[in-house]
């Protein structure tokens, strides 16, 4: 008679243990971008500088932005299928940033974002857009403007 229940337990143990593991996996991708928007929590593990912190318009096929100081803009294609992302053409504007540290920040945040080639949901609900440039965490921001 207690077979089953210790059974029981141990099946149930190794069930839980799996969702565990599954939720620090980030295998879920967007079903879609246009008409969301984000803010910028990381890049490459670093916090933006507090007040400027970079943002992501997504529209169907473009997005435009906050660098922190500076506005970008440009295309992008993205398939939810695979969360296979890429941005084209992006442009910003060239003033200097007056926050300490702010011209080092918008530089590692426009690398990321133009070698991004990945788009992908993490377990706190944020979009994270990775590639060879590294690894940009994004939290949604309200409705796009």
């Amino acid at each position: 008679m207690k077979t089953p229940a210790i059974l029981f337990v141990v099946v149930l143990t190794l069930l839980l243990s799996a969702c565990g593991e599954a939720d620090l996996t980030r295998d879920a991708h967007p079903t879609a971008l246009g008409g969301s928007a984000w803010r910028v929590v990381s890049v490459n593990g670093r916090p933006p500088i507090a007040g400027s912190e970079p943002t992501a318009i997504f529209a169907a096929t473009d997005v435009k932005g906050s660098a922190g100081c500076n506005s970008y803009g440009g295309q992008y294609a993205y398939d939810p299928a695979t969360g296979a992302i890429a941005f084209r053409n992006l442009a910003m504007t060239a003033m200097g940033c007056v926050e300490p540290g702010g011209n080092d920040f918008e530089g590692i945040f426009s690398t990321a974002i133009s070698k991004a080639t990945s788009a992908s949901i993490d377990p706190e609900g944020r979009l994270v857009l990775s590639g060879t440039g590294g690894e940009i965490v994004l939290a949604v921001d309200g409705v796009p403007q």
